[in-house]
């Protein structure tokens, strides 16, 4: 088995180009699976004391209470039509930090990462959170673009 993280923001177009790298792969559909991962970014703010406690139970019950893209949704039709494993991981925090995280987590054979459509100049540089989980992972990284 070929385990993917295909990490899902809000952007559909972003997330469908991700979708279709993983096709792309080599192999039978059930001989991969793919973790669908959305990261809510937290909540970070300089309360005083007594107010980070409460920002603490916000950021925990973030993926309660906030609904996710459909994006997320969309992604797993879509394997799920082409016939592959998907699960789906909610998690509050940094994005790359996340992505990383999980990646350890789950002993992630590939990350699939997608990026903001850019200028041909600005190509050259990846975003920040696709420039970090390149610069900070051991794991195969694929752009889809």
């Amino acid at each position: 088995m070929f385990d993917v993280l295909l990490p899902v923001d809000e952007n559909g177009d972003r997330a469908n180009e991700q979708v279709d790298a993983v096709l792309s792969l080599p192999g039978e559909a059930d001989e991969l699976s793919v973790t669908v991962l959305h990261v809510i970014e937290e909540i970070d703010t300089m309360p005083d004391e007594a107010g980070t406690t409460f920002i603490d139970d916000v950021n925990e019950s973030l993926p309660e209470i906030r609904d996710l893209p459909d994006s997320v949704d969309d992604v797993e039709r879509r394997l799920e039509t082409a016939g592959i494993e998907a699960t789906r991981e909610v998690m509050v925090g940094q994005p790359a930090e996340g992505i990383l995280q999980v990646a350890a987590e789950n002993d992630i054979d590939a990350i699939v990462l997608g990026t903001r459509k850019r200028s041909p100049v600005g190509k050259a540089v990846f975003g920040s959170v696709t420039q970090s989980v390149i610069l900070e992972t051991d794991r195969p990284v694929i752009v889809a673009n």
